[in-house]
């Protein structure tokens, strides 16, 4: 035997299992990516679609209005106690 298959045989089997989950740990942040990509491309579709439509926007806008108007009223009662 000579000793090129010697150090074959003993990096195989002296790999410890952290250097073969490497590529496994590629792939779960593959997936997180592409997770992301299509959360970030969920919300700037609804912004778009809301901004685009006065009737959506006007909801929104009141929405958004009423939930400022009742926290600040919320704040303000927790504070006067």
């Amino acid at each position: 035997m000579s000793a090129g298959q010697s150090l074959r045989r003993g990096y195989a089997y002296g790999v410890s299992q952290a250097v073969h989950s490497g590529p496994a740990l590629g792939r779960r942040s593959l997936s997180t990516d592409m997770v992301s990509l299509i959360v970030m491309g969920t919300l700037v579709f609804v912004i778009v679609a809301v901004a685009s439509d006065p009737v959506l926007a006007a909801s929104v806008g009141r929405m958004f209005g009423t939930a400022w108007s009742d926290a600040i009223a919320f704040f303000l009662q927790l504070v006067s106690r």
